[in-house]
């Protein structure tokens, strides 16, 4: 048993609360394959399971980075009004990016600002949008090893930064819940080191017209009974979640699976739930 999923066992042994949800999983297919342009073509098939989610609340404080793969931190943006996309673009990933850089130590940190993502609750009032602007209602990581050494690459040609010839890189997701506690609809996620290494399915995303042809690809996770997963209850505007998309220094050995799951039948007056989600690549020369 590595030391993380040790940690993990420990953790759950220390009683934390929990609540019991559905989860959407893969089914243990070729391949998958999502297409925004044509909803038509995406394949998708997946199967619910029950799973005990634990509240990370409790043990905030002994979390690790490169140890469970996620950690929550006290942060205050500057931004007046997060669902502002010019401001998201610009002053949000800059704050960020510093507060990335002195959590990590890394010596570059650079923000992927292709991707910036507002995401509502399909409770919410007026809410109209679909899967690319709703949580998540599926298992997944966001990137296979080929897709994020092509981020890598274009994240320093789109900040037209040459980083020198590095030895580890970090993909980061950071994700703030902007809307009021309890939030109907979480954010889960997994130990990295709890998750068996290949258990898997590769699915293609088509997401460009232009660049017909391109899929970028992502991972969506089989269901294991074995998989540590957890959150943070009752999140605010003020506290930041960051967890790794991909790391070279663990590569597939360390994973973190994460998805949104219905919390209204604890909270059946929780609020729709608002988020914003950002990611940042960090280099280690």
């Amino acid at each position: 048993m590595s030391g993380s999923a040790a940690a993990a066992q420990a953790y759950t042994e220390v009683h934390l609360p929990s609540v019991e949800a559905y989860m959407n999983f893969s089914q243990n297919i070729p391949r998958a394959r999502s297409s925004v342009l044509d909803p038509s073509q995406t394949y998708r098939p997946l199967e619910a399971h029950k799973v005990t989610i634990h509240d990370a609340r409790p043990i905030r404080g002994q979390l690790d980075l490169d140890k469970a793969g996620f950690i929550l931190v006290d942060h205050v943006s500057s931004v007046s009004h997060l669902r502002d996309a010019r401001q998201l673009e610009g002053t949000y990933h800059d704050e960020i990016k510093e507060v990335i850089k002195k959590i990590s130590g890394a010596d570059y940190v650079l923000p992927y600002r292709t991707y910036c993502q507002v995401r509502l609750s399909q409770r919410a009032p007026g809410e109209n949008g679909d899967d690319t602007t709703r949580p998540a209602g599926f298992v997944h990581a966001d990137v296979t090893q080929r897709t994020f050494h092509d981020w890598a690459t274009w994240v320093q040609e789109d900040e037209k930064i040459k980083v020198p010839p590095y030895k580890r890189v970090v993909m980061y997701n950071t994700w703030r819940a902007v809307s009021k506690p309890p939030q109907d609809f979480p954010l889960a996620l997994t130990d990295g080191f709890s998750i068996k290494p290949g258990k898997c399915v590769i699915m293609d995303n088509v997401t460009s017209m232009e660049a017909e042809g391109h899929t970028v690809e992502t991972r969506l996770g089989l269901y294991d009974p074995d998989d540590k997963w957890y959150y943070f209850s009752n999140m605010r505007e003020e506290e930041l979640l960051i967890f790794k998309g991909y790391d070279t220094k663990f590569n597939d050995e360390q994973t973190v699976w994460h998805s949104s799951f219905n919390n209204t039948e604890l909270h059946p007056d929780a609020t729709p739930r608002e988020s914003l989600e950002a990611r940042f690549f960090a280099f280690w020369v």
